[in-house]
């Protein structure tokens, strides 16, 4: 359980049930191509292979052979074993993740190219909207639990961050709409600009909280949801902003498949996962609302989402600053 998660205040946001019922999810449309997907893994993720020949060095002279030196065996050292959770056992794995030396050589890219290192971005569908998430960081409407006065920090470290309206937040966003410039803001985004590369030039992120899978496909394959997980994701890296993937608490589609995908890709590029399956999963009902066929989370959920996402921010923050030092 998060720390100090149970003693969390009830954030009561009023009217929210009223104003969720405008947020129904919309089968997402996409007329992208989906891209291809690699068979291969990551090269940073793949262990050095062990040679199968031996290396033999002459140190000495033989002394039954005066004159010709005594061969010594020297065996290449054993790869050091990936001792990471598979993504098979995602459900395992923490709710608050640790920085990997990967994503603190994308936060030097980030650095080299001017991102912004206070300032976050999200991509997600109306769940993630500032409505109903984190923007109470911005509008002082919170209460931290006793002993985490020091979330404060955070708190005015992304400061406007939490209320900001991100372009790759709407109603029925999904993976492949994240990628299809119809879904960016024609106003604001330039021609054939994709939502996430026009957020990523007008708001000049350090991180992004990556939270889909709701609104899913029936008729997309599980190869296909993390091939465009993975476009994201590699534009995000290529941009040099961290992506934060994160799980989700609903089930719509039955097996879970949607935060299997998120912890695969996750493992694949060692990005930091929120495990927010994990945060709600001792919650009645996961912390859904059972009136709404158990997509949209209830008061306590969002209690929860609001409380653990800060956490989430905070420990990042702690990490990047370490990196500065």
């Amino acid at each position: 359980m998060l720390p100090a998660l149970k003693k969390a205040p009830l954030l009561l946001l009023l009217g929210l049930i009223l104003v969720l019922a405008a947020c129904t999810p919309t089968p997402a449309t996409s007329t992208i191509n989906t891209p291809a997907q690699s068979t291969n893994t990551p090269e940073s993720a793949q262990p050095t292979k062990n040679p199968s020949s031996t290396r033999v060095t002459a140190t000495e002279s033989n002394e039954n052979n005066p004159g010709v030196p005594t061969p010594t065996a020297y065996h290449t050292p054993t790869p050091t074993p990936d001792l990471r959770l598979r993504p098979e056992l995602w459900q395992n794995w923490p709710i608050i993740p640790d920085l990997s030396p990967q994503m603190a050589e994308v936060y030097q890219l980030g650095k080299d190219l001017g991102r912004d290192p206070q300032v976050f971005s999200v991509i997600g569908d109306c769940q993630s909207s500032p409505t109903y998430f984190l923007s109470i960081y911005d509008e002082g409407r919170y209460t931290l639990p006793e002993g985490q006065e020091a979330l404060e920090e955070t708190i005015t470290w992304y400061a406007s961050s939490y209320a900001h309206r991100s372009i790759t937040v709407k109603n029925g966003m999904t993976a492949p709409g994240a990628l299809n410039p119809r879904w960016a803001e024609p106003e604001l985004c330039e021609s054939n600009e994709t939502p996430v590369e026009c957020e990523i030039r007008l708001s000049n992120p350090s991180l992004m909280l990556i939270s889909l899978g709701t609104n899913w496909n029936p008729a997309s394959t599980q190869e296909e949801y993390i091939a465009y997980l993975t476009q994201i994701v590699e534009t995000l890296l290529e941009n040099g902003v961290i992506p934060v993937l994160s799980t989700k608490a609903d089930n719509v589609e039955g097996d879970y498949s949607r935060n299997l995908a998120m912890a695969q890709v996750a493992f694949d590029y060692h990005l930091p996962l929120w495990n927010f399956w994990a945060a709600v999963k001792d919650l009645p009902n996961m912390g859904l609302d059972d009136s709404r066929e158990d997509v949209y989370l209830n008061y306590r959920g969002w209690d929860v989402r609001n409380y653990s996402a800060l956490v989430l921010l905070d420990h990042l923050r702690t990490q990047l600053a370490d990196i500065e030092e």
